[in-house]
């Protein structure tokens, strides 16, 4: 699965429909809070809206079906798909004081195809699904898009929500699951898929789970350690971004082609003979490039890990994620075999406060400033064995990201059958772009260098 700015998407031409979500139910307030993350990213889109500033507060996907779509088997799958999963049909309103929550009775839920016609060039098409994204993501109620691109020999499915309601595994629940109740509406076959329980579950035990911690709690302790470091706060980067006070700033995407999967499987191998795995190969890397730019041997970065902490928790369709702090110190005249380790156990670490909060650790431990709007991290994600893996390449399967803002930089490590791309966001400035790429070429050279040995040593 590629990410890509959907400015750079070249969709090819065809006939458009969309499918529309209905009901003929007023929606019902339900009294469960909106997660931590949820709260700051709808506030903060609230608030870009009325300043009137650049975002893209949603997620998108597009994969490809073979021949003309059928509508009427499409239609089926996205009503099976809307009413299976409650990030379809309950939210918060953005607009409301305290995020007020409402809830659709699923059942009455409905979806029909509606033609808004032909595009014979790409660019126009593009532009179409880009304006029609940002409407409907924007709207709060029921604020999702779904469409088709409909042509001859290949047709291409576009989704996209509001990034408070769908994480990245949740997009390979709908590549997966829409295909699925897709060939079997076509085949007149059952669909077997079991109950998805709701985010809203999620929500309630995070509540709980904050409302337990204290400042004193064990549990703060490796965030205690972090922010305690230098001089507190988050880390800088290790090249100047031209933007000292952190501000957010119009952002800039890269992406990189990290390994072939070959490649990352002969890096994954060096790194298990030092005592790691891939992920903490590439923190070790990071670390590494770090103590190179700048002679600073301690490593710190937030992290993303996924809270589906129990198999049925796989099944969720929401923004089931958390940040974490990853700490540890390179060892004297390091190198990336040396590094690993400590990374390793780092990145343990780091993981087993899956379930603190980030703002909640924050407001305990922090007396002012708290978290920034949208932090920087790292996130490695081995995405090999998520559902419909190993067809992602043949259905060009594609997440969407569109312009927004960034402080800093964030950094996404995806590993997938056939290869791993790192992907980065950072501000759109003179200076971020003539620093973070020779640090991030450095990063990869750390990398391609440990699996070019690995690989010959076969």
């Amino acid at each position: 699965m590629r990410m890509t700015q959907i400015l750079d998407w070249r969709p090819e031409p065809g006939e458009v429909v969309e499918f529309e979500t209905a009901t003929d139910l007023p929606p019902e307030p339900h009294d469960v809070p909106a997660s931590h993350f949820q709260r700051a990213h709808l506030r903060l889109a609230a608030a870009n809206r009325a300043a009137g500033r650049r975002q893209s507060p949603w997620v998108a996907m597009t994969f490809d079906l073979e021949g003309r779509a059928d509508l009427d088997a499409l239609t089926r799958a996205w009503q099976g798909l809307v009413r299976r999963h409650e990030a379809f049909h309950t939210w918060y309103e953005p607009e409301t004081e305290d995020l007020t929550g409402f809830r659709i009775p699923p059942e009455s839920l409905t979806v029909r195809p509606v033609r808004v016609g032909d595009f014979t060039g790409t660019a126009d098409l593009r532009a179409h699904v880009h304006r029609r994204i940002d409407e409907r993501t924007s709207m709060g109620r029921l604020g999702l898009l779904a469409g088709v691109i409909r042509r001859d020999t290949v047709s291409t499915v576009y989704f996209a929500i509001d990034h408070a309601y769908t994480d990245g595994h949740s997009l390979t629940l709908v590549f997966h699951e829409l295909r699925a109740r897709y060939h079997a509406a076509r085949t007149g076959t059952p669909v077997d898929l079991p109950p998805a329980p709701g985010y809203l579950d999620h929500n309630r035990r995070e509540w709980r789970r904050s409302a337990s911690l204290t400042k004193t709690a064990p549990e703060l302790a490796a965030w205690s350690e972090f922010l305690a470091v230098e001089d507190g706060g988050f880390p800088a980067f290790p090249v100047d971004l031209g933007n000292d006070t952190g501000a957010l700033l119009p952002a800039t995407r890269l992406e990189y082609p990290v390994f072939t999967g070959d490649e990352a499987r002969a890096f994954r191998a060096y790194c298990a003979r030092h005592g790691g795995g891939l992920g903490a190969g590439f923190f070790a890397a990071l670390a590494l490039a770090q103590w190179e730019f700048t002679g600073n041997d301690v490593h710190r970065v937030l992290t993303a890990v996924s809270t589906r902490a129990y198999p049925r928790l796989l099944r969720v369709h929401g923004w089931l994620v958390n940040l974490v702090p990853l700490l540890f110190r390179l060892p004297a005249s390091p190198t990336l075999a040396s590094a690993i380790p400590a990374a390793q156990q780092g990145f343990q670490r780091a993981r087993e406060g899956y379930d603190v909060p980030l703002h909640r650790a924050l407001e305990l431990l922090v007396e002012e400033g708290g978290v920034p709007s949208i932090p920087p991290m790292a996130s490695y994600v081995d995405g090999r064995s998520t559902p419909g893996a190993r067809d992602y390449l043949g259905a060009d399967a594609t997440v969407l990201t569109g312009p927004d803002n960034a402080g800093g930089v964030s950094m996404w490590l995806n590993w997938f059958p056939d290869r791993a791309d790192l992907v980065v966001s950072m501000p759109d400035t003179p200076q971020a772009a003539a620093g973070v790429p020779k640090y991030l070429d450095r990063v990869r050279e750390i990398m391609l260098t440990a699996a070019a040995g690995a690989h010959g040593a076969r």
